[in-house]
């Protein structure tokens, strides 16, 4: 497949899909040839599909942010391509999110479906594309989640039922608490 072979493969998608595939195309070609090192995923691919496919496959592609576009347009799953710091996979919920206590109150860090089970990751600054999910807010202080006690600040998105804390100044690592019976 060479770049106006996928020029083509995109243009045949519905008026919404064509739009983000364009974007993606931008950013793997330049003035209708594949930038440098883009080349490679071509070689076995006759469609986009096939081709943003292989490039997303390359952990070398990671933390670029044509993979990231990748993932989220195609629904690809990516969080264990990064390494947690914290994993918690299948917690069953009474919501449609994973409740972060703080004191007296509450906040519901929603889910990017309307599933009742979710997986729950904490990862180091700048342990993940974070392009690849959608930030939700920060929250600081000192707070409970998902059995585990936190202390600092944190970035929270979400990703299909997944929802992410990435720490961004932590006091200290989280531990454990006597859950309520919340979740899990």
């Amino acid at each position: 497949m060479n770049a106006q072979q996928l020029k083509e493969s995109i243009e045949g998608t519905s008026p919404r899909k064509r739009v983000e595939l364009e974007k993606l195309f931008l950013f793997v070609t330049l003035a209708g040839e594949f930038r440098p090192g883009y080349e490679v995923y071509a070689r076995n691919a006759s469609t986009y599909n096939e081709y943003f496919d292989a490039l997303f496959a390359d952990d070398a592609m990671k933390d670029t942010d044509v993979w990231a576009a990748w993932a989220k347009l195609a629904h690809r799953k990516w969080v264990d391509r990064f390494e947690p710091k914290v994993a918690i996979p299948n917690m069953r919920l009474k919501t449609q999110g994973i409740p972060v206590e703080f004191g007296s109150g509450i906040f519901i860090a929603p889910l990017g479906s309307k599933d009742t089970v979710a997986d729950f990751y904490v990862f180091p600054s700048k342990g993940f594309n974070t392009r690849a999910a959608d930030f939700v807010t920060s929250i600081g202080g000192t707070f409970r989640c998902a059995g585990l006690e936190f202390t600092g600040i944190y970035g929270v998105y979400k990703f299909h039922n997944t929802v992410i804390f990435e720490e961004w100044e932590v006091e200290k690592d989280p531990v454990p608490f006597e859950e309520d019976g919340c979740c899990r």
